[in-house]
Parts: structure tokens; sequence; C-alpha cells
């Protein structure tokens, strides 16, 4: 099959789930993952023959994308902050808007003699730790996930990105004292309740880990609150905490963390103007 008759029968078959915008840009990162070839290799070489090989791969993944499945779940690759980060469906796809919340904490704290003591609350694929330490190698980075499989995910990110993090399966419910004083907390805990479920899109319901999404009681506000009293305990004097939000949450959020010993409480909007993180300072 020539490379365009197979373009013509690959937006066929996903018109119907997919926008045409997304169908092309599906179709540019997947000749570029499989074959190398740059997004303007189809419009150049448009009767170039599809090997059986090369049409099995774009094949596979034609069903995959048919089932609404993630194309980054597909590739097992997503890109965060510039890098290319592995992801499998034990842990959340990275979003733009924790980019935001790592540029912001990174403008807070530029290179440095100094060495801050971070904690990273359900690390997931470690993207927010990697990408700290990776822009600031002075950052001394523990990340803890409930989750072992999310922990091996994040391990093998580390590994790729030569990036020295600590990472360690801990669960922030029963987590009460971490033994060292921390100079930064952050966390994107799961908040979304259980009967908001039929509110999302089936490509996150079906395939993102549930328990990075969900609340585990009928309350968005509930891991908020373990890591804040965590972070009461925890943070040094002037000590930071850090947590992208669910904007729908921000003056309940507000008013429960000014109710301990924070002060300063900053909220922050992402590019769409929503706001998506918090900053507060430990008194």
């Amino acid at each position: 099959m020539q490379l365009i008759e197979y373009r013509n029968h690959f937006y066929k078959e996903l018109k119907t789930v997919y926008s045409l915008t997304e169908i092309q840009i599906f179709l540019k990162r997947l000749v570029k993952y499989y074959f190398d070839w740059d997004p303007t290799f189809i419009a150049i070489h448009p009767n170039y023959a599809l090997s059986q090989s090369e049409t099995a791969q774009l094949d596979f993944v034609l069903l995959e994308l048919k089932k609404n499945k993630p194309i980054q779940y597909i590739l097992n690759e997503t890109f965060f902050m510039g890098h290319s980060f592995y992801v499998d469906e034990s842990v959340l796809i990275p979003r733009p808007e924790t980019e935001e919340l790592v540029s912001w904490m990174l403008s807070d704290f530029p290179l440095s003699k100094d060495k801050l003591n971070v904690l990273d609350i359900g690390t997931g694929s470690g993207c927010i730790s990697i990408a700290l330490v990776k822009e600031n190698p002075n950052l001394n980075i523990t990340a803890i996930d409930v989750s072992p499989s999310a922990i091996e995910v994040a391990k093998k990110n580390a590994k790729r990105h030569k990036a020295d993090v600590h990472f360690l399966q801990s669960d922030i419910i029963i987590l009460s004292n971490w033994g060292q004083s921390l100079d930064v907390i952050v966390s994107n805990p799961p908040y979304i309740k259980l009967e908001e479920k039929n509110e999302m899109l089936s490509n996150v319901l079906d395939y993102e880990p549930h328990l990075a999404l969900f609340t585990s009681e009928d309350d968005s506000l509930f891991f908020y609150k373990k890591i804040t009293a965590f972070a009461e305990i925890n943070l040094k004097t002037k000590g930071v905490l850090y947590f992208e939000i669910n904007p729908k949450c921000e003056e309940a959020l507000k008013k429960m963390i000014s109710s301990y010993s924070f002060m300063d409480i900053v909220v922050g909007n992402d590019i769409f103007g929503k706001n998506r993180m918090l900053k507060a300072i430990k008194k």
C-alpha cells in the first residue's frame, strides 16, 4: 500500500473518534517514532510503498487508537519539559499544567550553592522530580508513591535521564514523621471524587490509574489535608509547600491550609487562565 493510501485509510478509520488535527498529529508522531521520518515525509513521498512490517506497526496502533487508548500508553512515551519519559498504565500521563508548576518552582529556587531537601509526594512517572533535578542538581530530592509499579516507572525514567532522585514506595495516608526537616514539599495528589466519573473522558477513565485520579474518600481535599498535616510537622520554618490543584476547590483548599501554620498562600494560573497551582510558606 502506498503511503498516501494508508494516510487516507488512517483518517477514515479514526474520524468518528478524533478531530482531523488530532489524527494528523498521531500519524506524524507514529512515522517519526517507528521509522524516524520527518513530518514532511508523507507530503514529499506520497507514493512510498509501505512494507508489510511497516504496515503492521501502523495497523497495531490504529486498532489501539480506535479503542480510545492514549497514544502515550501505546508508544510508552510522553514528553515533559522537553524530555522524553516512559509511561504505562500504572502512572498518569504528565500534563502541560504540571510543567507550569515545575517552572514556578525553578523560578523560586534557581541554581545555587544551597542544598535544599525536597519531597515529591505521589510522584507517578517521576516527571516533577526528574525535571527539577535536571535543571537544578543542587536539589536533594526524594520522591514517594503508594504504587510499587509507579516507583518502578519513575526509577526507569531517572535512569534514562541520569537523574539523582531517591524513589521510595510509601503511603502518605499513614506517613507522619519524615525524620529530617524539609525545605520543599510538592504534590499533584488525587482530587477527583468517585461521583465525578461520569464527567470524565473515556480515554482517561478507561486507561489512566484510578489510584492516581480518585480520592480514597468522598472528599476532594482528602489528600491535600493529609499532605498539609504532614507538611505542618516536617517542613522547616519558611519551608514551601506546592500543590497542583483543582480550580473548583481553590477557596476550600486555601481555607484549609490557612488553618495550619502557613502564610503567604498564592495561587497561580495555567496558560488557560485557570487556577491550577498553589504555594504556601510555613510560618
